[in-house]
């Protein structure tokens, strides 16, 4: 009898960011630097979290030399449209800042189940729905 076999990548996960993202203006306008910190972010999701995404320097510090590069490629993102802040979150963070939360544009955003306020409120389409514009 023959077994059935699994993918290979059946329990791996992966991110996604549609082909209409990457062929817009505003993908083709980033650095390198705003693409990672993109990357990072939509890794984040899992596809019930969007507009509870994160970006602190305590997370980010492995990947960028400087909080200041960091900063610039969030900047460039909010900038680009590629994401949108929706709130500030809960945390015991050094300083007592809560984080600042985020929203990837092409996806719908989540209801949020945390502690922290949500200045934007869920959605059922995707935030940004312009990309071939």
């Amino acid at each position: 009898m023959t077994r059935k076999s699994k993918s290979r990548s059946a329990h791996k996960r992966y991110i996604s960011i549609p082909h209409c993202v990457v062929d817009s203006a505003s993908f083709a306008e980033i650095h390198g630097n705003a693409l990672k910190l993109l990357t990072l972010l939509v890794r984040q999701w899992n596809g019930y979290n969007n507009g509870n995404l994160t970006c602190t320097w305590e997370q980010m510090k492995p990947y960028f030399g400087g909080q200041d590069t960091m900063r610039n490629a969030l900047k460039a993102l909010i900038k680009h449209r590629l994401v949108e802040i929706t709130g500030t979150g809960t945390s015991q963070r050094l300083g007592g800042l809560p984080p600042i939360l985020y929203a990837i544009t092409w996806e719908a955003i989540d209801e949020y189940r945390g502690k922290g306020v949500m200045t934007v409120k869920p959605t059922k389409a995707p935030i940004r729905n312009d990309w071939n514009r």
